[in-house]
């Protein structure tokens, strides 16, 4: 089975869906076995650069040397930096490249001849309708498209003995504003011409609209012509005169070119798919076939049912996301919701130290940093498909993308989509072979909510942390560890209350740092401290676990102790004791470390929690007196 990787950055919302019509429809009348990876993004109309540079991220997922070949289709790309470097490591992957729609120096070409086509059109334009003077208004000047199309533009000039003047040429992007800017631009300069010469149709129709607002007639006035045959020139008044051609033959002849170049039987570095000069009323032609209006209405009719269709499935989508409590769960019902669009297999992947969230309880501190913004890490969690253990992980590393999935024989697509927030990655899904996902055109809309929803999930698993973390700050004491008095309500008395009713036996003890008044004014207040926090080190120590120990005042510590006897007690005192005596020694403080202890043994559920305090209190008192004594 071989693997071919396909790059490829949508047109704003949309995906070319061609491609996949073209590399089904190749697939179906050859035997070829291929699988086609295709690294998605939707990084060209967004305002917000950084939530652009997240969607690139997935270009940078890939070892495209572990693929057999590499399609790329760059031309929405507007980042030349982006561009090389996606040229860059296509080449230094050496296995075959194939350019689609732009040739790029030393790669494979399948696309279309732009020169060729406007040429084609300027000789229509001049030696058939006697055309003079030519605008020419252009898409992105970056855009080699847009630079094969302009290049024609002046050269038919020439050929024809016309001079250039750049003052009637004019370039920005391939939208509608582009041609309503261009007709007000030459109107002010009075340049209006014989004919403009659009580098798409959506510039052309732009063209239309503005010369209709301004009074002007086309073709009376001027002629006006697109190029790309979308159906907004065929179905607009009057019909735009435009060239058409098939992303889907670009496709397939890609596609047989790689077969010729495994099999080193390729006799050229370029494939080219035809074109068709569709003449019609926009240059004063009559269309040979004109299209129908009327199929065109029911087709835009059907249209806005889909997109209500999809905004119904988009709002149940959300309903199922919007109450998941883990990624797990937001992926489970996601690939629940493919399925009931003829989805076949998903798979999410994640940064593992984002996925640690799932674990709120134990998650470690990290510094934001620590997140890419520029790659992948090369470990990721798969979070679905979830295994019957512990998560497994995937090493990106080794070049391995899937996790291992039970994967059918015949030829498959697999859609490589980026989850991100902004610019910081957090992983990526795969998609396989969801064709009617995008050729309905929803693909986007899906993954926006998906995203949302886990953005706002792990904001959720944040705000938990974080109020966990101020609980614990509520409760805790800063000196010494120990719970503070708040804890009392909070642990201590439900402890208490809990033994009480099933009748289980409470130690209670009250300690006291002797002679702490002294330590405070001989030596300061920081050993002071000291003190009490060794003190609170020895018995927190000595103390088993599941009991609840306080800083009760200033120098004076509570613990809460189930399931402790008289002697259990006693023991405990006894170490706790010996333990200061011994730190005393071994750290030779010029002070020594005593405390006073005095305990309880609550048996009684007549008796509060505070009562045994109090009694514990007055036993530890007592203690420290005989302590005085025994000193004086």
């Amino acid at each position: 089975m071989k693997k071919i990787a396909l790059i490829t950055d949508g047109w704003e919302r949309y995906v070319t869906y061609t491609w996949i019509q073209g590399y089904r429809r190749y697939t179906d009348e050859h035997p070829d076995d291929i699988d086609l990876y295709v690294f998605h993004s939707f990084g060209n109309f967004n305002k917000d650069q950084d939530f652009n540079n997240g969607e690139y991220n997935i270009f940078r997922l890939p070892d495209l040397s572990a693929f057999d070949g590499i399609l790329l289709d760059l031309a929405n790309i507007k980042l030349p930096s982006l561009k090389e470097e996606i040229i860059t490591a296509a080449r230094n992957a050496d296995v075959p490249v194939i350019s689609l729609l732009e040739e790029i120096p030393g790669l494979y070409f399948s696309g279309i001849n732009n020169y060729d086509a406007i040429c084609q059109l300027m000789d229509h334009l001049i030696n058939k309708h006697n055309c003079h003077t030519i605008n020419y208004v252009g898409g992105p000047p970056e855009s080699s498209e847009n630079q094969e199309r302009f290049r024609a533009y002046r050269e038919s000039l020439q050929k024809h003995n016309i001079p250039y003047d750049s003052s009637r040429v004019t370039s920005q992007d391939y939208e509608i504003h582009t041609g309503l800017q261009a007709l007000e631009e030459f109107k002010n300069k009075n340049l209006l011409p014989d004919a403009f010469v659009c580098a798409n149709d959506n510039i052309a129709v732009g063209i239309c609209l503005a010369a209709k607002e301004a009074g002007y007639r086309i073709p009376e006035d001027f002629l006006v012509t697109g190029f790309d045959n979308e159906n907004k020139a065929s179905y607009f008044s009057p019909r735009i005169t435009t060239i058409g051609f098939s992303k889907a033959d670009i496709m397939y002849n890609a596609l047989q070119l790689f077969t010729r170049i495994c099999e080193h039987n390729a006799d050229s570095i370029h494939t080219y798919a035809s074109v068709e000069h569709l003449f019609q009323e926009s240059c004063g032609c009559v269309s040979r076939c004109p299209a129908n209006r009327g199929q065109y209405v029911a087709n835009s009719i059907m249209s806005e049912v889909h997109q209500s269709d999809m905004q119904n499935w988009m709002m149940e989508l959300d309903r199922f996301l919007i109450d998941c409590n883990s990624f797990t769960e937001l992926a489970e019902h996601l690939h629940t919701w493919l399925k009931e669009h003829e989805c076949g297999t998903m798979c999410l992947l994640m940064n593992p130290d984002i996925f640690l969230l799932e674990s709120i309880d134990t998650l470690p501190e990290i510094p934001d940093d620590i997140y890419l913004h520029t790659g992948y890490p090369e470990q990721m969690v798969v979070v679905y498909p979830r295994s019957s253990t512990d998560a497994l992980t995937l090493d990106l590393s080794k070049g391995t993308l899937l996790p291992h999935t039970d994967i059918s024989d015949k030829n498959n697509i697999y859609l490589f989509l980026p989850v991100h927030f902004r610019e910081r990655e957090v992983g990526y899904l795969i998609l396989e072979n969801c064709d009617y996902l995008l050729s309905h055109q929803f693909l986007f809309e899906m993954l926006n909510t998906f995203r949302t929803s886990v953005e706002a999930l792990y904001g959720r698993l944040i705000l938990r942390k974080k109020n966990r973390q101020l609980s614990q700050l509520y409760i805790h004491d800063s000196l010494t560890g120990f719970y503070n008095r708040m804890a009392y309500e909070k642990l201590a008395l439900p402890l208490f209350q809990q033994c009480m009713q099933k009748g289980r036996p409470v130690g209670i003890m009250f300690a006291d740092a002797d002679h702490l008044k002294y330590i405070n004014d001989s030596f300061g207040h920081d050993m002071g401290n000291l003190a009490i926090s060794s003190i609170a080190s020895v018995i927190q120590q000595q103390c088993p676990v599941g009991s609840i120990s306080m800083r009760y005042g200033g120098d004076e510590f509570v613990c809460v102790i189930p399931d402790y006897s008289q002697s259990k007690m006693q023991q405990l005192k006894n170490s706790i004791l010996a333990s200061l005596e011994q730190l005393s020694a071994s750290s030779h403080m010029t002070f020594p470390l005593e405390a006073s202890i005095g305990f309880v043994v609550a048996d009684d559920p007549a008796f509060s929690l505070n009562d045994y305090i109090n009694l514990a209190d007055e036993k530890m008192y007592a203690e420290k007196k005989e302590h005085k004594a025994t000193r004086q």
